[in-house]
This record gives C-alpha cells, sequence and structure tokens, in this order.
C-alpha cells in the first residue's frame, strides 16, 4: 500500500485558503489562478446564480463520495451511489480523499480522490457534475495536481489521471492526458511573473466542451436501441404464439404486422445493362450538411 506524505499545508475550507502550518505562508489556489490563466474566457456569458447553483450542487456530490469513502455511510445522492457503482466495476482501490498538495512556493489545491495502484503508484482523480465534461480544462487541473503530487511524495509516480463526470444517471470514468512537467513548471512561471502563457490546445473548444456528452449520448441510444429491439422481439413472438393481432393501451398502439412479399428495383444491375436509358431517368438532388460520428 502506497504511503503519502502529509505536508504542513492547512486547507480552510470556508475561506478557501491555504496555509503553511510552519511558515504561515498563505498559496493561492490553482483555479483562480493558473487555471484562469489557460481559460480566462471559460464562464464567461453564463450569469453568477447559474454557477453558484452548479457549485453548490457540486459541493453536495462531493461530500458525499467523500464521506461514503471515508467513513462508508450510504451515499443520499443519486451521483454518490452511481459513483460507488463506477469505482467497483473499474477494480479503483481508494487510497485517499481531499488530499492536499502544493509547491510550498505559490500554489496549493486538494485532489477529490487518488487510488492505489501498486506500492509507490497511483491513480488520481477528479469529480465533476457539469453539464459538460471538458476534457482540456480537467487534463490541466491534474496534470499540475499530479506534478505537485510528485514533488511533494519524490516516491510516488502518478500513472493515471482520470476525471469522473457524474451528473444524474450519467457516470463516466474518463481517462485524460498527463500535461508533462516543462509544461506545468512553465504555466507557473507565466503566472507569478503574470506573463502571457502561450498554450495552443490540441482541439478547439467546441469539441473538447462537447466530445463527451456526444459519446455519453452516443452510447446510451445504442444501448437503448439494443433494448428496445430486445423487448419488441419479445413481444412479437409471444404475439404469434398466441395469434394476437393488435394491442391499444392507450399511451401505445401495438399491430402485428405479417411477412410479406417485397418487390425492389435492382438499380445497379439496370444501370450497367441501359446505360443511357437509366441516365434519363437519374434525378440529381442536394443533401444537407450533416455530422458523422464514429464511437471507439
Amino acid at each position: 500500500m502506497t504511503k503519502l506524505n502529509k505536508i504542513p499545508v492547512l486547507f480552510e475550507q470556508e475561506q478557501h485558503i491555504y496555509t503553511n502550518t510552519d511558515t504561515f505562508e498563505r498559496y493561492q489556489g490553482i483555479t483562480s489562478t493558473l487555471l484562469h490563466r489557460l481559460f480566462p474566457n471559460k464562464y464567461d456569458g453564463i450569469p453568477k446564480a447559474v454557477l453558484d447553483n452548479a457549485a453548490s450542487r457540486g459541493s453536495i456530490v462531493h461530500e458525499d463520495i467523500e464521506l461514503a469513502e471515508s467513513i462508508g455511510t450510504t451515499p443520499s445522492t443519486q451521483e454518490g451511489k452511481n459513483y460507488l457503482k463506477l469505482k467497483e466495476a473499474h477494480g479503483l482501490n481508494f487510497l485517499e480523499s481531499e488530499y492536499t498538495v502544493s509547491d510550498l512556493e505559490h500554489y496549493a489545491t486538494n485532489i477529490d480522490v487518488i487510488y492505489d495502484v501498486e506500492e509507490n503508484v497511483v491513480d488520481i482523480a477528479d469529480y465533476k457534475t457539469t453539464s459538460k465534461f471538458d476534457r482540456e480544462s480537467v487534463s490541466w487541473q491534474l496534470s499540475i495536481c499530479a506534478y505537485f503530487l510528485e514533488l511533494n511524495n519524490p516516491h510516488v509516480k502518478v500513472r493515471k489521471l482520470f476525471g469522473i463526470w457524474l451528473r444524474g444517471d450519467i457516470a463516466q470514468l474518463i481517462e485524460v492526458e498527463r500535461h508533462n512537467k516543462t509544461e506545468v513548471m512553465a504555466l507557473i512561471d507565466a503566472d507569478v511573473n503574470d506573463e502571457v502563457f502561450d498554450y495552443s490546445p490540441a482541439f478547439p473548444d467546441y469539441i473538447t466542451e462537447n466530445e463527451s456528452s456526444l459519446y455519453v449520448l452516443g452510447k446510451r441510444i445504442k444501448e437503448l436501441t439494443e433494448e428496445y429491439e430486445a423487448i419488441k422481439s419479445e413481444v412479437l413472438s409471444k404475439m404469434v404464439e398466441n395469434k394476437d393481432k393488435s394491442f391499444d393501451t392507450g399511451r401505445v398502439l401495438i399491430t402485428y404486422v405479417a411477412p410479406s412479399e417485397r418487390e425492389s428495383f435492382d438499380s445497379k444491375k439496370f444501370k450497367s445493362e441501359n446505360a443511357e436509358l437509366y441516365s434519363k431517368y437519374t434525378k440529381v438532388s442536394q443533401t444537407k450538411e450533416s455530422l458523422k460520428l464514429t464511437f471507439r
């Protein structure tokens, strides 16, 4: 089991202040500093009331999960219950929650949850309850956390970074890319010196903000379609067996459709044998632009 060092930094949650208990220096969190330098317009146009409500909801879910992990309480939120199912499904081995890390110079932050992989190897994760999962922002947030954790624990290696997206019935464990030590140090240096950090993300905002939603919804549609077809097949089988023709439940009209022959036109063969005649009756029309998604 991995042993993590306890650094001399106290987090005061109500005031959101990090204090070095040895030197009494105060450190800044990373959200309003490092992450804001990367994504200064992230919350532009969103009313404060909406942001406050989202933050409050996120805090409730965080606390619900933390209590479940630390003292074994039964989660009261749907997200908390889904988290425990997700954790079990992926075989995640809880090590620590709300673990404070710092560069012990300027910044400090808490890591939502740390999982033990093997001795001195861990995975770290952050819970997200937002309507969209921002992969790039989570990637940077956890890359900073990983850098601080390894700085505070030279004997420990961070293996993987995960965003845990929990919202209603959405429960996804999403691995994100780790930005290397050089990139993180350059970001810190730029923020300390109030300089522009020249960073170009791998994908535009509209992709990183919507990719996870598209993936989750696409996967859910596939699963629901398969379930829908399986139930239809079962009902059809029973109607054939009982020689039933139709049922009207008030919400759904269920009708048995008997097998029949269907004629079709082999346009490919006709074109190869009668090219001139085929072109005479060919009609060209414009299709709408569309988006093709291939889920991997």
